[in-house]
């Protein structure tokens, strides 16, 4: 039952952070590419897309390490059907791992130097 409750809400998180960066995007359509490298800075990468335009890509290698945390389980010893004479604990530890992504934001310009379709992957 938890872990359902647990998809739903990342679900949720995860379908907010991908509509923000959809309107993002698609708000930089129509401008000139110069407005977005005034904003981001240059480029990682330009392409001539062999069609009068350019591809144009900012590419960003990011990595977080996951927050560490313990839970510990803690149980009678029974003897003899009581629960007299000691207490047994379990301590898992989890997280603190390394992760490492990367981020791409892509828009093809057409030979006026206008956005006319983006693209994006990863956050």
């Amino acid at each position: 039952m938890k872990k359902a409750l647990y998809a739903s809400i990342a679900y949720l998180l995860c379908a907010g952070c991908v509509a923000q960066m959809n309107k993002i995007m698609a708000s930089w359509k129509g401008h000139n590419i110069s407005d977005v490298i005034a904003q981001w800075g240059p480029p990682s990468q330009v392409i001539d897309d062999e069609q009068g335009g350019k591809i144009y890509s900012w590419i960003e290698d990011r990595s977080y390490t996951t927050p560490k945390h313990s839970t510990t389980y803690t149980q009678p010893t029974v003897y003899s059907g009581r629960r007299v004479f000691s207490w047994r604990s379990d301590t898992q530890h989890y997280g603190g791992r390394e992760v490492s992504a990367q981020a791409t934001r892509t828009f093809w310009v057409d030979a006026n130097g206008i956005i006319y379709r983006w693209a994006w992957r990863g956050f």
